[in-house]
C-alpha cells in the first residue's frame, strides 16, 4: 500500500452544521478539518465514494456565521463506537469557490486545534 500524505488535521472546536443540499436535511457536524477535507460526525448512512453537494454553516472570526457550499466525495466511513447509529465519514473536498475556501480556512484557523 502506498504511503499517502494527507494535510494536517485540526480538531474543530466550533459547531458547524452540515446539510445535504439535495434533501436540505442535516447530515451531521464537522469533527476535524484540513485543507483538503473534513471528518463528519454523520447522522445518516453515507455510502463510500458517494458524491454530495453539502452546505456548511460555520462561524467566521470576522463575519459571524457564514454558509458555504462544497462538492465532496465520501472517502471513508466507519461506525462511531461511542454513539450507536452515528458514523464518522471522511469528506474529501472536490469543488469549492475561492471565496468559500477562504472562509473555511479562516474558520479552521480560528476554531481549530492541532490534533
Amino acid at each position: 500500500m502506498p504511503n499517502i500524505k494527507r494535510a494536517p488535521r485540526n480538531t474543530y472546536l466550533a459547531l458547524a452544521k452540515v446539510y445535504d443540499l439535495a434533501s436540505n436535511a442535516v447530515v451531521g457536524y464537522i469533527g476535524n478539518i484540513s485543507t483538503g477535507g473534513f471528518m463528519l460526525f454523520a447522522n445518516e448512512h453515507l455510502p463510500n465514494q458517494a458524491l454530495r453537494i453539502l452546505s456548511i454553516d460555520l462561524p467566521h472570526p470576522e463575519r459571524g456565521h457564514v454558509s458555504i457550499q462544497v462538492g465532496t466525495r465520501i472517502a471513508w466511513r466507519c461506525p462511531d463506537p461511542q454513539k450507536p447509529g452515528q458514523q464518522n465519514a471522511g469528506c474529501e473536498i472536490k469543488a469549492i469557490t475561492p471565496e468559500d475556501r477562504l472562509a473555511l480556512l479562516q474558520s479552521a484557523k480560528a476554531y481549530g486545534v492541532a490534533a
